[in-house]
């Protein structure tokens, strides 16, 4: 399922819901919100719709805590479905063909090489 965004009537609406005397302020920890992101409540992965009951504006701090938590569960569902579904990875390692032995070159021992020049 691929992530969905907000439609524009909804944005405007939480926009305005987290404005206070024309200063928007993040309806998680309250604070000044300078740079926000509008961000689901419940989780697109989880059944969560794009309606404003289900959006909150959030600061960049706040969203820098909730999204790689959001990213982890959305991908323990996705490992869930696939293994329900019965499309899981074979736990085996799969062999190689390997060489015959007739393929090999045997080694062959190398002259022994001069540490010192001899100078003359």
């Amino acid at each position: 399922m691929s992530r969905r965004e907000f439609p524009k009537p909804v944005k405007v609406a939480v926009i305005k819901r987290a404005t206070n005397g024309g200063v928007i302020y993040c309806e998680k920890c309250g604070a000044l919100a300078k740079k926000f992101q509008i961000d689901h409540i419940i989780a697109d992965s989880h059944g969560g719709d794009n309606v404003i009951e289900n959006a909150e504006l959030i600061c960049e701090i706040c969203y820098g805590d909730k999204n790689p938590k959001d990213t982890t569960i959305a991908a323990k569902l996705k490992r869930i479905e696939a293994k329900h579904l019965g499309a899981v990875a074979p736990k085996a390692k799969i062999a190689s063909r390997g060489f015959s032995r007739k393929e090999r070159i045997p080694k062959t021992s190398l002259p022994p090489r001069n540490i010192y020049e001899t100078v003359e």
